[in-house]
């Protein structure tokens, strides 16, 4: 399958979790499930993305950090907000980037190869944040907010892909994305207006700003590096869905 054809993947993996988010007690581990899958996915592509040499150890380290992630939001010890764990395992991961560069035997690129794991470690990491939306929501009985963020962000993917000029297509995908957040934050989540529209706006822009970021490489379209153009837009708006459930959940 070619890099077109696997176009609305990301619209796809936002699905996921908007289904997801509405399946009950079951949705914690569900979500640290699909989290866990959309850090093996930037894992595997994240090197080829950036071309980085040795992309067998970056691959390990960025998908062991993604899916570490997803298992201590769900697992971490009650003396451990699963923040603060997340944070912990992030420096585990940038530690790890470190032992792998100084065990390299080809000494090429040391900088960007170190440089480009560690945002990869990054990015896998804060994908994690799903899980940990989730599972507020889920105490809370807010779980509809992570529903309304998810939904609002496939659609802006979704429109994302359409074959329009840059400018108008980033038009139509936030104005498509931010109406659909706040139609349902409004709706499911009870939210007040000037927030669902606060967070519809936020959620939309971040998805197609991050998308147009990764999407930018000379190597986005090939078959392996597009899985991590269709996946970091959906690992980074769990940071939204996350600070919406604090503060509004």
């Amino acid at each position: 399958m070619t890099a077109p054809e696997r176009a609305p993947l990301g619209a796809a993996l936002a699905l996921l979790l908007a289904l997801v988010s509405l399946t009950g007690p079951l949705s914690p581990v569900l979500m640290a499930t699909s989290v866990a899958l959309l850090g093996l996915l930037i894992g595997i592509s994240w090197p080829g993305l950036l071309e980085l040499p040795s992309a067998n150890g970056t691959r390990v380290v960025v998908a062991g950090t993604g899916i570490g992630g997803a298992l201590v939001a769900v697992l971490a010890p009650e003396r451990l907000t699963p923040v603060s764990a997340i944070v912990m395992l992030c420096a585990v991961g940038i530690f790890a980037s470190f032992v792998h560069q100084m065990l390299r035997r080809d000494r090429r690129d040391l900088t960007s190869s170190l440089t480009g794991t560690v945002a990869g470690v990054f990015l896998a990491g804060l994908a994690a944040t799903w899980v940990i939306a989730q599972v507020d929501a889920q105490a809370s009985g807010s779980t509809t907010v992570v529903t309304a963020v998810a939904t609002g962000l496939a659609a802006t993917l979704l429109l994302d892909w359409t074959p329009l000029p840059a400018l108008p297509r980033f038009v139509l995908s936030v104005a498509v994305g931010a109406g659909l957040t706040c139609l349902l934050a409004v709706s499911l989540a009870s939210l007040a207006l000037p927030i669902a529209v606060m967070l519809g706006v936020a959620t939309a822009i971040g998805a197609s700003s991050a998308h147009l970021l990764v999407g930018s490489s000379l190597v986005a379209h090939e078959p392996v590096p597009s899985l991590a153009v269709a996946a970091v837009p959906v690992a980074t708006v769990g940071v939204l869905a996350h600070l919406a459930i604090t503060l509004f959940g």
